[in-house]
């Protein structure tokens, strides 16, 4: 993680703005409020749900049953996006900082639901870095599946993030 902050320290966080909004709007619509942290089954039976999709990966002090307010809860979203999912994908895709806010948007959200670095190690990451933004864009549609199992919900959301990244603004 050094290299993303040393990346932060050299060129700020330029992840703000209209994208953060962008993605931070799109979460919470596609993750749904959670208030009660709980074991959702569609998960790994380690995995521990609340808020707009935090797991006990984000946050391993939080016990089910924890309680969260809407409030809180966004505003958890907001600073994990900030802090935690945008800088790494800003710091592996050096053009990052030159697209519109729904690019970022896009990414950061892949990012949020699948790990920067997933995102930043794929061909989603490796497209993106050779200048290939229509390739790029479309290796998002791979990411489907769920334990094994291609997922409808997933397939709608890589659609929907495919959209925002293939957008120019």
């Amino acid at each position: 993680m050094s290299a993303v902050r040393d990346h932060v320290q050299r060129h700020g966080h330029k992840w703000v703005g209209a994208g953060v909004g962008l993605c931070c709007s799109f979460l919470m619509a596609r993750e749904g409020y959670v208030p009660v942290a709980h074991h959702q089954s569609i998960d790994p039976s380690n995995v521990i749900t609340w808020c707009f999709g935090r797991t006990n990966y984000d946050d391993s002090s939080v016990a089910a049953g924890t309680r969260f307010s809407k409030e809180d809860c966004k505003q958890e979203l907001m600073d994990d996006l900030m802090n935690r999912y945008g800088p790494p994908i800003q710091a592996c895709i050096p053009q990052f900082v030159t697209y519109g806010p729904h690019r970022q948007a896009a990414l950061v959200s892949a990012g949020y639901n699948l790990g920067a670095a997933r995102i930043c190690n794929s061909s989603v990451g490796q497209r993106l870095r050779a200048g290939d933004v229509k390739g790029g864009c479309a290796a998002l549609l791979a990411y489907v599946y769920g334990n094994g199992v291609k997922l409808p919900g997933l397939v709608k959301r890589r659609q929907a993030e495919y959209e925002m990244c293939e957008r120019e603004d």
